[in-house]
């Protein structure tokens, strides 16, 4: 009898800890080391405090500078339309890639709303910019505001896309902070989840930027700064710092969807309510409402500048 328990015991043991490692290694999707994956991207690098960050300074130096920070999954590469706009409306523009995206570094401590702001603050600092206009979309709203708050007087103009006040309502990021199974739930069902976003842009991009936005999930360290980025304060509430920015009178711009599924519009008109005249558009269409029309959304924010 008691033998017979044992094996019980066992096959038991051997299924809550052997499956899983079989699924976890299974599913192991990168193979690709930064260095080589940021080969003839066409970037310039800068190693920063926590590690090297490849960005694009484009434009005539003697110009007003826009720095465009993108969101949580997709790198700079998806804003190339904004940067062209920008810069044929007589802009310097500095775009680059936040850390565990892109052709950046995947650096995995503390993985914080403060290391992205930090990042941000030395890219300006190495491009020896004082005075800045921000464009942050969804999660790079965040750190534009974190940013602006802390060094409102360096920000003459900020631009909001979709911006990310709160928590972002994707049920998915939950799993990543389920004990013992977060890394292999994290590998198995949590980064597929952000790989299927990519069919809401199919036929909206180019290949190019659909095959990049893949390879990036290849390359070695990307999983587990995705996992620890779901798991720190990155993503949390930001309403505090559209208070100091809109005490501090710095004019802006806020861009959003109204049937956004990620982001709560309701929170939005709430942190809108804190800027004395700000310019806000409204469209249809949820997060990726920019989808095919980026140049019309890039130009309507160039010309709130103007205003």
């Amino acid at each position: 009898m008691n033998i017979l328990i044992s094996k019980k015991i066992i096959y038991l043991l051997l299924i809550i800890v052997v499956t899983p490692a079989c699924l976890y290694f299974a599913f192991d999707r990168e193979n690709i080391d930064i260095n080589e994956f940021r080969l003839n991207s066409g970037y310039q690098k800068v190693r920063l405090s926590d590690g090297i960050t490849s960005y694009k300074d484009i434009g005539d130096k003697n110009n007003e500078v826009i720095v465009l920070v993108h969101g949580a999954t997709f790198g700079s590469l998806a804003y190339e339309e904004y940067v062209n706009v920008f810069v044929e409306n007589n802009y310097r523009v500095i775009t680059y890639d936040q850390y565990g995206r892109g052709y950046s570094d995947r650096v995995h401590s503390n993985v914080s709303i403060e290391l992205m702001e930090k990042q941000l603050k030395e890219l300006i600092n190495h491009c020896e910019v004082e005075d800045v206009i921000l464009y942050g979309v969804s999660f790079g709203a965040a750190v534009v505001a974190k940013y602006a708050a802390n060094n409102p007087e360096n920000v003459s103009f900020i631009g909001y896309q979709v911006p990310l006040i709160d928590s972002a309502n994707i049920p998915l990021l939950s799993i990543a902070k389920v004990p013992l199974y977060g890394d292999l739930l994290t590998r198995v069902l949590l980064v597929p989840g952000v790989l299927k976003r990519i069919e809401e842009y199919e036929g909206l991009m180019n290949k190019k930027l659909l095959d990049h936005y893949i390879e990036q999930f290849e390359v070695k360290g990307t999983e587990r700064f995705f996992k620890n980025f779901f798991l720190g304060n990155a993503m949390g509430n930001r309403l505090n710092d559209h208070s100091i920015i809109g005490n501090n009178s710095i004019p802006s711009y806020f861009a959003y969807a109204e049937d956004d599924a990620e982001i709560d519009s309701q929170l939005v008109e709430e942190a809108i309510k804190n800027y004395n005249n700000p310019i806000v558009k409204k469209y249809s269409g949820g997060h990726f409402f920019s989808s095919g029309i980026e140049r019309k959304v890039a130009q309507e924010f160039i010309d709130g500048i103007k205003k």
